[in-house]
């Protein structure tokens, strides 16, 4: 949680670059194997019923699919937020003007 609150600035506003059904993605950057990289990362609302089950499904159909034209999934992350909230999101290479060229 911490690393990706500190890569979209504590997921500010100004880095807010979508709202879906279950949740937000945020543009940030991160320094992932020694490169500095802009990353997507889409934070579940856990207050929207079904999102953890989407954060599941997603989960394991990502993981599994590999084509030209979808993003890429770096990592997921489930943790614990402040007060003790649990915290799910999505970690994706991140494509500019949604080029998926």
């Amino acid at each position: 949680y911490a690393e990706l609150a500190n890569a979209t600035n504590g997921f500010a506003s100004e880095n807010l670059i979508g709202v879906g059904s279950f949740g937000s993605v945020y543009k940030g950057r991160m320094v992932i194997h020694g490169q500095q990289v802009i990353v997507a990362v889409k934070v579940f609302n856990l207050q929207q019923r079904s999102a953890s089950q989407s954060f599941l499904a997603e989960c394991e159909t990502l993981s599994c699919v590999r084509h030209r034209n979808l993003v890429k999934i770096l990592t997921v992350c489930s943790s614990m937020a402040f007060h003790s909230q649990d915290f799910k999101a999505l970690l994706f290479e991140f494509l500019p003007n949604g080029n998926l060229d």
